[in-house]
């Protein structure tokens, strides 16, 4: 409950006649985005123990939480390769909440640098100071969950 009314309110953001007119009627990146924060409403990202770390220690909400920490994994999904990209594959399913939230959109597909990762995240709400400011609780997290040295440090090189 906590989480809907953040989840709302960046829902009806979205979805208002300024923001199609600033982001483009009809934009599928923004399309998606307004779906996905209307889906996070119900979903069980809120519960994850990665945005519960980002939001105990960012100034942002479980939506902004859930969404940014899910382009962080989309883009590293599309840059990594081999057995990276398998190791990361492999850790995906303790995140699957987040990973929901891309689905098969097909926006996780389109995060394959730096600017369209700063594009989502300011979607939703996120200056690229502060989604620099996850990458340390992501990389953390995912050293937690077992990821090799080598995948951790191919991240470290990849994010911002």
């Amino acid at each position: 409950m906590k989480a809907t009314l953040p989840a709302l309110t960046l829902a009806a953001i979205l979805i208002s006649p300024s923001s199609q007119a600033l982001f483009g009627q009809g934009n599928t990146t923004t399309d998606v985005m307004t779906q996905m924060a209307t889906q996070f409403a119900d979903d069980q990202a809120s519960e994850s123990p990665l945005v519960q770390a980002i939001t105990e220690q960012v100034d942002v909400s479980p939506t902004q939480a859930a969404g940014g920490a899910s382009a962080l994994l989309a883009m590293a999904a599309n840059q990594l390769s081999g057995n990276q990209q398998q190791e990361l594959a492999s850790l995906r399913p303790d995140l699957s909440s987040l990973s929901s939230l891309l689905g098969d959109s097909g926006i996780g597909d389109n995060i394959g640098s730096l600017e369209s990762l700063y594009n989502v995240a300011d979607t939703l709400g996120i200056d690229a100071a502060t989604l620099q400011q996850f990458v340390p609780i992501v990389l953390d997290y995912l050293g937690q969950k077992g990821a090799s040295e080598g995948l951790l440090s191919a991240l470290t090189g990849l994010w911002p």
